[in-house]
């Protein structure tokens, strides 16, 4: 067989209905499950099995109608049916100092959070930041985002996000951007401690302005809307026997097509890269290197200049998960 659609049968090959099984360390395993005594045999869609003890699980949710007999010796286990679904919280966050490589700003705060709440069928998260800079007594930078999402899984491992991106600036005329997107999901890694997911989105991203008349010259109203294709990526994972944990999101838009014959965006990479060390289970110290970017330019009467708009910041940050 050729060993690339091999690798593709192994990749789709989980199957929807399964045994799913979440330990306290926090992964979670799906396959066949045997049940003894005081342990569970667990045997994998690709082959190989586990023993794993039942003091060692939190939950177990059993793919057949009939639940399989509990522990005889009092080591029992929550056991759902697949229409027991419920849902579990999970989120974090972080308040942060700001290094700016670009700017002379000093006084920055902000604040960040993340709340997600996922069945076997659906994942709902909401992500919310909070900017305030000033420099010399002067407010420099006052604004916030919300980032609501939908996950519906297709299968154990693929997913359908609808999202939505708002940034509300309180001091710019470009006041606010929405982003509206749409597209299909893959995780790769599932436990907690581990996860890798891509995604593939397609949408519209949308500017508003407040009298301003450069916009209007170059965009015939205070609106702009750009359709847009992303690529996005979110890792994490915490090192074996380690406080340590390496983390990596981001995104790459393509626009699709301009409003503007003047002003072209042709591309915006907004990612960051950094550590985490876990002082306990919860609170966490957190450094990140950010870089926001902007690939675009002005043409007028012949003329091209590009856009000046790309920005490192190096962040540390305290914060705490759940």
């Amino acid at each position: 067989m050729n060993p690339i659609l091999s690798l593709l049968l192994l990749i789709f090959a989980l199957p929807l209905a399964a045994d799913t099984i979440w330990l306290k360390n926090g992964d979670r395993l799906t396959g066949e499950v045997t049940p003894g005594e005081e342990s569970l045999t667990l045997t994998f869609p690709f082959g190989g099995e586990v023993e794993i003890p039942r003091t060692a699980v939190k939950r177990w949710r059993a793919k057949q109608e009939a639940a399989p007999a509990l522990s005889k010796k009092g080591i029992d286990l929550t056991l759902l049916r697949p229409n027991e679904e419920k849902w579990h919280l999970s989120g974090s966050s972080d308040v942060s100092l700001k290094i700016k490589q670009n700017t002379s700003r000093t006084n920055n705060l902000s604040v960040k959070g993340k709340l997600e709440m996922e069945n076997p069928g659906w994942r709902n998260g909401l992500e919310g930041e909070y900017d305030y800079d000033t420099s010399n007594g002067a407010t420099t930078d006052h604004s916030y985002r919300l980032q609501p999402r939908v996950d519906y899984f297709l299968a154990d491992r693929w997913y359908w996000r609808t999202t939505v991106d708002y940034q509300f600036d309180m001091l710019e005329n470009n006041y606010l951007r929405v982003d509206y997107n749409s597209g299909a999901g893959y995780r790769a890694w599932k436990e907690k401690r581990k996860r890798l997911e891509f995604l593939l989105l397609g949408g519209l991203r949308e500017a508003y302005w407040d009298s301003d008349p450069d916009a209007e010259l170059l965009f015939g109203s205070q609106h702009a809307a750009y359709p847009t294709l992303t690529l996005g990526w979110d890792y994490q994972q915490r090192l074996e026997t380690s406080k340590v944990e390496l983390f990596s999101e981001g995104r790459y838009i393509h626009y699709l097509s301009q409003p503007s014959t003047f002003l072209i965006y042709r591309r915006t990479i907004d990612g960051s890269v950094g550590m985490r060390y876990y002082l306990n289970d919860n609170l966490r110290l957190s450094w990140s290197s950010e870089l926001t970017w902007d690939d675009g330019y002005l043409e007028f009467e012949g003329i091209r200049s590009a856009i000046p708009d790309k920005e490192w910041r190096q962040t540390l940050s305290l914060g705490a998960s759940f």
